[in-house]
């Protein structure tokens, strides 16, 4: 009972943390999206094409044809590896501007002010931030490119193998899936050095202030430095005080 317990109260305690709810509900996106990374790099195989009197099965369409077939297949792949690079670049961008960053209405979110809040990291972290960031705008436009080369060529592949009416519009339908993410991945990805938009939370979700936590001189400890030096100096005063007032008594004696 007491270990149900326990895991319990690990499990309310998660659920009230921030970061962890972020983070999780990036993950949960990643892996919500890869059915149609998987349908739209994977057109010559899942679009309905024609096999002398039937339709072509899965198996059927990766059978080897001309060169042309070929060079589709392959190019299906690579735009497979492309895209899955991204998403692997994404989730480790998020995770990172979770960890060491936040969301604060309260501040300003263009870019020189949000530069001035990350100045409270340390310059690891702000080259980490940096650099990760910039990797994931390489993976999109990489893999945009890669996209588009591949939509291109596997339809001049499936439209030697037309069916129907089935094969535009599933061809239409596997492309459009990938084409709405990479135009919201341009939107996150085309900005300033140090705006940040959220890849997976939903709305465009700009991180612009440090995480206090992460702070490499927390504010508080300056000021009870201060304070500490403030008490020094009185107490000395009084001490002075005290010295005269007792070397005055003495004179009086005399």
């Amino acid at each position: 009972m007491e270990t149900i317990k326990s895991w319990y109260n690990y499990f309310t305690k998660k659920t009230q943390d921030q970061d962890f709810m972020q983070k999780t509900s990036a993950v949960t996106t990643v892996a919500a999206e890869m059915y149609r990374v998987m349908v739209s790099s994977f057109l010559i195989i899942f679009v309905p094409q024609k096999c002398g009197d039937h339709v072509c099965t899965y198996k059927e369409n990766l059978e080897i044809g001309n060169n042309l077939y070929i060079s589709g297949i392959v190019l299906n792949f690579a735009t497979m590896a492309s895209l899955l690079w991204m998403y692997s670049i994404e989730l480790k961008r998020e995770n990172r501007l979770i960890t060491y960053l936040e969301v604060n209405k309260n501040k300003p979110s263009d870019n020189e002010s949000v530069g001035k809040a990350l100045k409270h990291l340390s310059d690891d972290h702000q080259h980490n931030i940096w650099s990760l960031d910039k990797w994931y705008q390489r993976s999109a436009y990489w893999s945009m490119l890669m996209f588009t080369a591949n939509t291109i060529l596997s339809g001049f592949v499936i439209y030697e193998y037309y069916l129907d009416g089935q094969t535009t519009t599933t061809y239409v339908t596997n492309n459009l899936f990938m084409i709405t993410k990479l135009l919201d991945v341009y939107s996150t990805v085309n900005t300033d050095k140090n705006i940040f938009y959220s890849a997976s939370l939903k709305g465009k979700v700009q991180f612009n202030d440090v995480d206090t936590e992460k702070y490499i001189n927390p504010s508080p400890v300056k000021v009870e430095l201060t304070d500490i030096k403030v008490e020094e100096g009185l107490a000395n005063e009084v001490v002075d005080v005290a010295d005269v007032v007792v070397s005055k008594e003495e004179d009086a004696k005399v």
